[in-house]
């Protein structure tokens, strides 16, 4: 029989596209929610699973799992006193929920997978450094702001920190540490799609993808980034050690010259960077080394800053224990989901923890350990692999609401099905035909 992934179904089509433009999270038109091209092809791609399975064409298990958190998620509503942001983060997680249902089904050909996002990646790379040249002002002044204005774009770099010479490069996403997350979940799929050998490319690619991606991770200038590099490269290198030498040696290989290409891109942005126009290089490298490891109260430099909005409070002392209090008020199901963003002087959790005992209780918590715990056991170090670089960044931002935390539970799903539910949910050659597809 002809494998799912052969038969190239219109879903399966979807949903390469929907992988290779998920990391996309800056362009979107707004219609009462933010249609990224990522959401739209998920619609799409679930439309077109049902009428192709006639019937329901996910794992069930999971399903219920996903209901039962979401379930202690809505009890969590604070009544009328409810913002806004309840409802657009319970969207969010339904949208996740799709995600990783319908990734679940698809990506079962991992190998398949880590093809397109490689070149997925590749294109991450490539429009970093270019972005880089222009938030570092290398291309004049009028640019570093004024590509942010290119139309359905949100921005490709932030303000952030310092008044003035701290501009982080965001390239896919409209937050430093979120861009980070997902530049180094690629990279370590990338690193794996050449070291298996499922790409077919020259080998003076990869190294200048890797350090594409290193260079986008760093420029953001984010713990985030900095610390899920390293895990990233870490998690890579084990999943390839796992499957044999030579797949190590192939990939840990690309990857070294990949942080020799990263160096040097970084060197060449530094030479670029024209002194007071746009980011400092330099500027940023050494706030971001001074406070690497300051969790309270940080100097945010306020002069020269014409924006009272851009100034961050990045004390997440602070923060996590207004969330801890918060807890302590509703330990079952917590204040309610979103209640502490829509709160005037109370910023996001920056925990997935805190985020979910806070918001959602104990209840919220023990939902979503149902969740994880519904998807099955994987054997398969990639999967583990790929949650574990997103959980890392766990630790410092709220990744509940991430595409790429769902993507990576779709993958793990993927991994843990029975044969029997992949033969009965995979669409055959003959019924392609019958329907004329």
């Amino acid at each position: 029989m002809t494998s799912f992934a052969r038969t190239r179904s219109p879903s399966r089509i979807l949903f390469l596209a929907l992988v290779a433009l998920l990391p996309l999270q800056t362009v979107f038109l707004r219609l009462e929610v933010a249609w990224k091209p990522w959401l739209v092809l998920l619609v799409l791609t679930a439309i077109a699973d049902i009428w192709e399975s006639r019937g329901f064409p996910w794992s069930k298990r999971a399903l219920v799992g996903a209901l039962a958190f979401l379930a202690t998620v809505v009890v969590s509503w604070p009544g009328s006193q409810a913002g806004a942001a309840f409802w657009r983060l319970l969207l969010a997680l339904i949208a996740g929920v799709l995600l990783m249902l319908v990734v679940g089904r698809h990506a079962r050909d991992l190998d398949e997978i880590l093809r397109v996002v490689f070149w997925s990646a590749t294109a991450m790379a490539t429009t970093a450094f270019v972005f880089a040249l222009i938030t570092n002002g290398a291309l004049g002044q009028s640019l570093v702001e004024g590509v942010n204005d290119l139309p359905l774009v949100d921005r490709v770099n932030k303000t952030a920190y310092l008044g003035s010479g701290f501009v982080a490069l965001t390239n896919w996403h409209q937050d430093p540490g979120y861009s980070a997350l997902w530049t180094n979940v690629w990279l370590a799929l990338a690193i794996v799609a050449w070291g298996k050998g499922v790409v077919k490319a020259p080998g003076w690619i990869p190294p200048l993808v890797f350090g594409g991606l290193g260079l986008a991770s760093f420029l953001t200038f984010s713990r985030t980034g900095w610390g899920g590099l390293v895990v990233a490269l870490g998690a890579a290198i084990y999943v390839l050690w796992r499957g044999g030498r030579e797949g190590l040696r192939r990939g840990f290989v690309a990857a070294i010259w990949g942080v020799v290409a990263g160096l040097g891109m970084l060197g060449i942005q530094i030479v670029a960077d024209p002194q007071g126009v746009g980011g400092d290089v330099a500027k940023s490298m050494e706030f971001r080394l001074g406070y690497l490891f300051a969790l309270g109260q940080i100097d945010v430099g306020e002069e020269g800053l014409t924006d009272p909005t851009l100034i961050v409070d990045d004390n997440r002392i602070d923060v996590w224990s207004e969330y801890v209090e918060r807890f302590a008020e509703e330990p079952v199901r917590g204040i309610g989901l979103g209640t502490g963003w829509d709160q005037v002087g109370l910023q996001e959790p920056h925990n997935i923890g805190v985020q979910l005992l806070a918001e959602t209780g104990t209840l919220g918590l023990l939902g979503f350990v149902f969740l994880l715990l519904s998807l099955g056991k994987v054997i398969d170090p990639l999967p583990a692999a790929v949650v574990l670089v997103v959980f890392a960044a766990g630790v410092a931002q709220t990744v509940l609401f991430e595409a790429v935390l769902w993507f990576a539970l779709g993958i793990w799903l993927s991994a843990s099905q029975p044969l029997r539910e992949r033969v009965r949910q995979e669409p055959s050659v003959q019924d392609l035909a019958v329907e004329g597809r």
